[in-house]
């Protein structure tokens, strides 16, 4: 791993503490709408864009197809506004790494599964926008993680070699994609275990950001 220059930061799961949120939105919705909506599931699915998912719940639900309908509408909306009303929790250690990158004039990159307005929605609920210099959301790549298509269009935009890019990641779709784009990740696991993949597939696995901020602190000595 050589000097650290710009981050490119997934979203959910990374920054906020959101998957636990999409799964008891979806629970909630599905069972009004007399669907069954396991943990087990919805694991499957974390880190993949919601367009995906989407086409899942179709495939998993057949022949309910008016449920389904409810389901997406309906539990994308109430997990909007439990944000609204309630604000997202921020993982920790997250405002010190990007304080840190801040100050060292390290470029800051959000690479999402999840669409570009939900994206702006929540970094400005948090007031977190303005640390970053570009969002990229899963609907404006054609193929979503594991596809590496999001991280090469990321890393472009940091106008940096790849050797000196950063990628931080909860899922291992997210880390697939990041390895096969050829950018090095670091995998800071929160609902799903590092597997051996991850393990092979990653520069480091940490506990929270701030390990990550001591890491980049290290690298950036040399």
């Amino acid at each position: 791993m050589h000097k650290v220059e710009a981050v490119i930061f997934d979203m959910d799961g990374l920054m906020f503490d959101t998957e636990t949120l999409y799964y008891e939105a979806n629970r909630t919705v599905a069972k009004k709408v007399g669907l069954e909506y396991t943990w087990e599931f919805h694991e499957k699915y974390i880190g993949v864009s919601d367009e995906d998912f989407h086409k899942e719940l179709y495939l998993h639900y057949e022949n309910k197809q008016e449920q389904v309908e409810s389901l997406i509408h309906k539990g994308g909306q109430a997990l909007l506004e439990y944000v609204e009303d309630n604000g997202l929790r921020k993982k920790k250690g997250l405002i010190e790494l990007l304080d840190y990158l801040d100050s060292k004039k390290i470029k800051k990159i959000v690479a999402s599964s999840s669409i570009r307005s939900t994206v702006s929605l929540f970094l400005e609920k948090e007031q977190l926008t303005s640390y970053f210099d570009v969002i990229i959301g899963g609907d404006e790549v054609s193929k979503a993680k594991p596809s590496p298509e999001i991280y090469e269009k990321a890393w472009l935009k940091t106008a940096v070699s790849k050797e000196n890019t950063l990628v931080l990641e909860d899922s291992l779709n997210g880390i697939r994609a990041s390895h096969e784009a050829g950018v090095p990740v670091i995998m800071i696991p929160d609902l799903i275990k590092p597997t051996n993949e991850a393990k092979e597939k990653t520069v480091a696995i940490f506990d929270d950001l701030l390990e990550v901020k001591r890491f980049i602190e290290q690298q950036n000595q040399h």
